[in-house]
């Protein structure tokens, strides 16, 4: 478990584990040993994943996984972020995705609010 510098904020609950890390996620990162078990062990709506190997694991196990890329293009439709914005965040930091991915969700952004200008 990763370690405050300070208290968490009061939105973010921090849940530990009951159970040990199920052995058969040995070969997957910590994290993602992690998530995996606790979204099963809480039996979680929803897993927010974008490791490949796990959000596979995830899904056989009867998880239901969304990526990063996906939950921004939701709080956007939401109009909770500027997907051009996110994105250009995004980009500054370490994550990695294909360019090409995050262009087309740009573009079906700014259809949307082109449709959702028209109806204004």
């Amino acid at each position: 478990m990763r370690a405050w510098i300070s208290q968490p904020p009061l939105w973010l609950e921090v849940v530990n584990l009951k159970q040990p890390v199920d052995s058969a996620l040995a070969h997957l990162d910590e994290g993602e040993r992690e998530a995996i078990s606790l979204a099963s062990e809480l039996q979680a709506a929803l897993l927010l994943m974008d490791e490949r190997d796990g959000v596979t694991i995830a899904r056989h196990r009867g998880l239901k996984v969304i990526g990063t890329l996906a939950t921004l293009d939701l709080a956007a439709v939401h109009g909770l972020v500027d997907l051009q914005t996110i994105f250009d965040r995004l980009r500054a930091t370490t994550f990695q995705s294909p360019l090409r991915l995050m262009v087309s969700m740009l573009e079906q952004d700014a259809e949307r609010k082109n449709r959702q200008e028209g109806r204004q």
